[in-house]
């Protein structure tokens, strides 16, 4: 279920996203877009942080939907991908040679790749970020601002606490494990430490 909410927010986003281009195709091309035999072609660079299953099906599926987006709008997507590896200075590398290659669009897969494209007025669609608000990366979640969209994996610390409790009612130690140094670890942290205080 989780994969198919993930392909329908990246199909609406990036025909959002690429909607005003393709009707502008009839007038005259965008200044980044090739038209070849008519077939309008656009770039499109995909950066993910990390070799890991679960973002490699992302981009496997931020693929696929590139490719049934193309078949349904008559276009086609020069896909530049690579992975930095949690390398923050390959990361820039990789975000400054999509901005030098003039990508129409940056798909950054999670939350420091979609940081590192803050600054540059090419459009992005992220996904597998926890908390967009707080990374700084939209203004608020129904309404992101600028010319930046995705997909949140939110952790619901909430929900899983009452899981605990539901099973142990009686619980008095509780122990949350996260990583200091993941912005994305902030908030869910915040959260848990809140409702344990209320209990």
């Amino acid at each position: 279920m989780k994969k198919n909410i993930l392909k329908r927010a990246l199909t609406l986003a990036l025909a959002a996203l690429l909607a005003p281009s393709l009707f502008a195709c009839g007038k005259k091309n965008n200044d980044n877009s090739t038209s070849t035999s008519g077939a309008t072609s656009y770039k499109v660079g995909i950066c993910n942080y990390v070799d890991d299953a679960s973002l490699n099906q992302i981009v496997d599926n931020i693929k696929t939907q590139l490719a049934a987006i193309g078949q349904e709008k008559g276009v086609t997507f020069e896909i530049s991908y690579d992975n930095c590896n949690a390398d923050s200075a390959v990361l820039n590398q990789i975000i400054a040679n999509f901005i030098a290659d003039k990508v129409d669009l940056m798909i950054g897969v999670a939350t420091p790749v979609a940081v590192a494209t803050e600054g540059t007025d090419i459009p992005v669609v992220f996904a597998a970020v926890s908390d967009p608000v707080s990374a700084g990366l939209v203004e608020s979640l129904e309404a992101p601002g600028a010319s930046i969209t995705g997909t949140s994996d939110y952790l619901d610390t909430g929900a899983i606490l009452d899981l605990i409790f539901a099973a142990n009612p009686d619980a008095k130690n509780i122990a949350l494990l996260y990583d200091q140094g993941q912005d994305s670890s902030t908030t869910p942290i915040k959260n848990a430490k809140a409702y344990l205080d209320k209990k």
